[in-house]
């Protein structure tokens, strides 16, 4: 009876398949990670939104309410475009903030951080930016901020 033959392998091929395993089980790992962050769709900052209307509002930062504060906060540039007519102003009357619950909120200059946006004309491609203050009913989650002129832009919050 004859030995069988033995194989004769690539001197790297032991090396080259524990690595190629190794991939796969950090892979393998990942995998529920990646879904479950695309499931959840996180605000990321900054994050613009083009209006109707063509100007550029730009969500710059988000100080969520907590218990002893119960503001939420929004700082917000706003841009004109070059076909901004020429009787444009920003509002912060025209922002609103809807909670989980299904009420709206309206923006209060009062509650607002330092320097708050205020009623402002803008020419075109001017900017202006500052601080919307929104003021939450103790218990309550604040979920979208909207900007309602000639149509609605919205940012949905984490």
């Amino acid at each position: 009876m004859q030995p069988l033959p033995t194989s004769r392998s690539h001197p790297g091929a032991g090396r080259i398949a524990k690595l190629a395993c190794a991939a796969a089980a950090v892979a393998f790992a990942l995998a529920p990670l990646a879904t479950s962050a695309d499931a959840k769709t996180k605000l990321t900052l900054p994050a613009e939104r083009t209006s109707p209307t063509g100007n550029f509002f730009t969500l710059e930062a988000y100080a969520a309410p907590t218990s002893s504060h119960t503001v939420a906060n929004f700082e917000m540039k706003v841009c004109t475009s070059k076909h901004t007519p020429a009787d444009t102003a920003i509002d912060p009357v025209l922002f609103t903030l809807a909670l989980s619950s299904g009420a709206i909120v309206r923006e209060s200059v009062a509650a607002a951080k330092s320097p708050a946006i205020t009623l402002k004309p803008l020419k075109p491609l001017q900017c202006t930016e500052g601080w919307l203050g929104f003021s939450i009913p103790k218990g309550k989650t604040p979920f979208k901020l909207e900007y309602d002129y000639n149509g609605t832009i919205s940012w949905t919050l984490p």
